[in-house]
């Protein structure tokens, strides 16, 4: 993988979350429509939290810092409730502009940051012999594909 296969698949998923986002009834999109009470803000709170949360790693790195340990399964569950406890009263429209933030802050990075950094899969030892490319498509395009079929499914959808 290079630099505009990451770009090309990033947006490529962007895209396809964007077209599911535009076919949702606004009024709904707070409603617990998903996974038995997440709302599709929550899930947009959610998917916002990872993007900034690799965004975040990689300037710990580059710092010469070390991040805290990737989560586990485990610790994934108990910060993913947390994500959904602290936003769960915050508008739409702040979940919205954050997330969205997230992701252009995460394109940025894919756009800007050097070669090694994203494609190097021992540049960073946090890393675990992944390219930190790995990461990002696993918190964008992989992401937003591993959710969209719920969204799709939603009574928050409009015929």
């Amino acid at each position: 993988m290079n630099r505009q296969e990451l770009l090309t698949n990033i947006r490529a998923g962007r895209e396809r979350l964007e077209m599911a986002l535009a076919r949702m009834d606004a009024a709904r999109m707070t409603e617990p429509v998903l996974y038995g009470l997440w709302s599709v803000k929550d899930l947009l709170a959610h998917i916002g939290f990872w993007e900034q949360y690799i965004v975040d790693v990689h300037h710990t790195l580059q710092r010469g810092d070390v991040p805290a340990p990737a989560p586990d399964e485990t610790s994934l569950d108990e910060i993913n409730a947390r994500v959904f406890a602290e936003h769960r009263g915050r508008p739409l429209a702040g979940v919205r502009r954050e997330e969205g933030a997230a992701y252009r802050a995460l394109i940025a990075l894919a756009e800007t940051a050097p070669e090694d950094d994203l494609f190097d899969p021992h540049r960073f030892a946090w890393t675990g012999g992944r390219p930190f490319a790995e990461l990002i498509q696993n918190n964008t395009h992989e992401h937003y594909d591993e959710h969209l079929e719920d969204l799709l499914r939603s009574p928050a959808i409009q015929q």
